[in-house]
């Protein structure tokens, strides 16, 4: 055996098949930036009338970091059988999403699946979608049926094959027959002979494993008993004649050693002929030539944990034509761990409670934090998988892992093991060698940020009139580019609401308005999908006793919710933006009951400020007539001011005559012009309701305007509410301390190495805190805080 330390990258070296085919296949098929996602959810369990709070993740694997470049997040739901029920639209920004769902009346109880996907995703052989299940609980509970007793047995030998004469392991999985492990499965191994050479015994994930060395036509049995106490008897994958084994296994916490045997068969074919191995992931490579020695059939390697990339490692060995031979997962942990957070709870008043995060690395990047808040003992928080395991190991394992998290949480040696046996139980990774060499990704979607609006004109634009769109308070007015004697419209990527009210009119060169004959739909890129392998997914939500002991009936009081709804809407209406960047909302003047009584005409209110009004009804074009008091030094006439309603500018002052100064809720008038350009005789801006509500009284939005075309939005961007608490009938008994929620908080940032927020403690002194987290510089955070009030504070 020959043992080498450290290994080289020279282009030199004799397998040129790195250099000349391996390279260049990682640069194509690795060379559009991947990303993972996670969506932290507040809870796992769910009662009628709740909603699913969730912060969403995406991260950059290559570089691991936060994925930067802004996405469109498509969130769906799933029944048990992985049929889409809804699916919502958000965006992610510099790798951050949150958004919510509610719990309707359509759902009834029993499992279900949230996925998060984006279109970029689809570019990839890989699907690289989030799943997670949930359940909705009522007031029985669905039974579960256990089975027969019937049992998977699989062996998996290191590497992916077991060579004759060549020491070897093989790993183990015993399972139930919904693919759940079986935790203490004992077995043995016998030769043909019935000889006793090996024995195993399961851990919790039914996973094990035993060292053999393969003889040339020998066939081994494995002998085990089922949950019937029946024994089964199952033959170990056949034995190759040709070949080379490896064994990669830790010999310290700092290195691991890689041990390549074949044996005299094989060693003569391969005479000088040269192998590398390759240490690659997400595109990343490191690679080191591999040479028997003459009239040796062991070569070994010993690495430092330097030498291998941070995380998930796929070690593969390749021959001179570079065809991959055999294939091994490692996880290296140097340099990756998870941030470290302390906390302290502070009462303020009452059942105010202020609750502080540190970070415990002395870092100036942001931390980026999302907390859920739930009563000590709670049976509503039941997730396996965290944003480690959902960044760091899902994406490079090709089959179904049992309780991901349960191996990047409150980690120690033992749990390291754990992982190292679950990479061999796995096999090669999730990355398929025939689509990198023949089949890299292309580009057929992009970062797709926003919805598009379409738009069909059923009439002809003439010359010198201009579309415009005024999306009421999300954007400023815009006027629509039309070609010559083009008939449609295209805006691509715009950040659109659901429920929004878009509205266009047509201004003639005189800027006189009327409504125009057009058809528009919105494309969200909202499409029907599944969620498949279900059955696999399936991670059981068990409630301990049962859910008929708690009394779930009128759980939450649904009338709350509504008019939580309609405190967050009103919350809405009050952003505005304005067509003027010299104006905001704080120069304007609100209108009162005093406005209205001093000056029940918009006109009073306007000669009231400094211009000379003449109102000559029914005299043609002209019936409002507007002058600045100010003399002009290049006219005689002096100037009139520029008129502007919502925002869209009049050319005349018709639209003023009757008009109600109690139809309006704000206004803006300077004489002097604000700097507006043609605005030297002044400017008027006045505001009414929008979405239907009027100012004081009830005029303008009474009726729709006849200028303009009105379409609102059924689809698009879900809004963004602000978390709340639903009514639950109680906060003290048994059915809200399993299944209740206290607080969520999605947007905990940590600046100057700490945190804080306050909530409302509804009682409790006793709280389960479940935080997971991304930082700027890419440090992930997931932990879990059992924290109570110190009663003498």
């Amino acid at each position: 055996m020959v043992t080498i330390v450290c290994y080289s990258t020279s282009v030199d070296a004799q397998n040129m098949s790195v250099e000349n085919k391996v390279k260049p296949a990682f640069k194509d098929y690795f060379g559009l930036p991947r990303a993972s996602v996670f969506l932290h959810l507040n809870k796992s369990a769910y009662v009628k009338g709740e909603e699913i709070w969730f912060k969403g993740y995406l991260y950059n694997r290559l570089k691991g970091i936060p994925f930067k470049e802004p996405l469109n997040l498509y969130v769906g739901v799933y029944d048990s059988n992985g049929n889409q029920i809804k699916k919502e639209l958000f965006i992610s920004e510099n790798g951050i999403s949150q958004g919510q769902i509610i719990i309707d009346s359509t759902f009834t109880g029993g499992l279900y699946y949230l996925k998060a996907t984006t279109s970029w995703m689809r570019n990839f052989k890989e699907d690289d979608s989030y799943v997670q299940q949930f359940k909705v609980i009522e007031g029985a509970e669905s039974v579960v049926e256990n089975g027969k007793g019937d049992i998977d047995v699989q062996f998996l030998p290191e590497g992916g094959h077991l060579v004759a004469g060549v020491q070897g392991t093989v790993g183990v999985k015993v399972l139930n027959e919904l693919g759940y492990g079986i935790n203490g499965m004992e077995g043995h191994v016998k030769n043909k002979f019935g000889d006793s050479i090996a024995s195993f015994t399961t851990n919790r994930f039914g996973l094990a494993k035993f060292d053999l060395l393969p003889k040339r036509n020998m066939r081994y049995t494995a002998y085990i008993k089922n949950g019937n106490g029946n024994e089964e008897r199952i033959l170990l994958p056949s034995t190759k004649e040709k070949g080379i084994g490896m064994l990669i296994k830790r010999i310290s916490s700092s290195r691991i050693m890689i041990l390549l045997g074949t044996n005299p068969v094989t060693r003569s074919e391969i005479g000088n002929k040269s192998y590398s191995l390759l240490i690659h992931r997400d595109g990343l490579l490191k690679n080191m030539e591999v040479n028997f020695p003459p009239k040796e059939h062991y070569v070994s390697y010993i690495l430092d944990n330097s030498e291998l990339h941070k995380g998930m490692n796929i070690v593969t060995l390749i021959d001179n034509r570079g065809n991959p031979v055999a294939e091994r997962l490692v996880f290296n942990s140097n340099g990756f761990e998870n941030g470290k957070l302390s906390s302290s709870l502070k009462i303020l008043e009452k059942d105010s409670v202020q609750f502080t995060l540190f970070n415990n690395k002395n870092s100036d990047s942001l931390q980026f934090l999302s907390a859920s808040i739930l009563p000590l003992g709670t049976q509503a928080y039941q997730h396996k998988k965290n944003i480690l395991s959902a960044f760091s190991l899902s994406p490079y394992v090709r089959g179904f892992i049992e309780h991901p998290s349960y191996y990047f949480t409150e980690t120690s040696t033992e749990k390291e093991n754990a992982l190292d046996l679950l990479l061999l139980t796995q096999g090669w990774s999730r990355f398929d060698w025939k689509n990198i060499f023949d089949n890299p990704p292309v580009k057929t979607y992009d970062f797709k940020t926003g919805v598009d609006l379409y738009g069909k004109l059923n009439f002809k634009l003439p010359k010198n009139h201009e579309l415009i769109l005024y999306p009421g308070d999300i954007m400023e007015p815009k006027k629509i580019d039309i070609k010559h004697a083009q008939d449609y419209f295209k805006l691509d990527n715009y950040y659109f609401e659901k429920g929004t009210e878009l509205k266009m009119t047509v201004v003639d060169a005189n800027g006189r308005l009327s409504r125009p004959n057009l058809y528009m739909r919105i494309n969200d890129g909202v499409s029907a999908d599944k969620v498949y392998e279900t059955r696999r997914e399936n991670h059981r939500i068990d409630i301990i006793g049962g859910i008929g002991r708690y009394s779930l009936k009128d759980f939450i009081l649904p009338k709350n919710t509504i008019e939580l709804e309609e405190v967050i809407v009103t919350e809405k209406k009050e952003k505005r933006r304005f067509t003027s960047p010299i104006i905001d909302e704080s120069r304007l003047t609100l209108v009162t009951k005093e406005t209205v009584g001093n000056y029940p005409q918009l006109l009073d209110l306007i000669r009231s400020s400094g211009f000379n009004i003449w109102e000559m009804p029914n005299t043609g074009y002209d019936r409002i007539r507007i002058t600045s008091k100010r003399p002009s030094r290049f006219s005689l006439t002096p100037p009139s001011p520029r008129l502007y309603v919502n925002d869209i500018p009049y050319a005349d002052f018709n639209i003023l005559q009757d008009f109600p100064t109690e139809s309006i809720v704000s206004y803006f008038i300077d004489r002097s012009g604000n700097g507006e350009p043609g605005a030297a005789g002044g400017v008027i801006r006045v505001y009414t309701g929008e979405r239907g509500e009027s100012g004081i009284g009830s005029y303008s939005d009474a009726t729709p305007d006849p200028n303009f075309f009105t379409y609102t939005l059924k689809s698009g961007f879900t809004p963004i509410k602000e978390f709340y608490v639903p009514k639950y009938r109680s906060y003290s008994d048994e059915a809200f301390i399993n299944f209740g929620t206290i607080h969520w908080e999605p947007n905990m940032v940590i600046d100057n190495r700490k945190a804080a927020i306050v909530f409302d403690a509804k009682g409790w002194t006793e709280f389960e805190i479940f935080i997971e987290g991304m930082g700027n510089d890419g440090t992930l955070f997931s932990t879990r805080k059992t924290i109570r009030l110190d009663s003498s504070q």
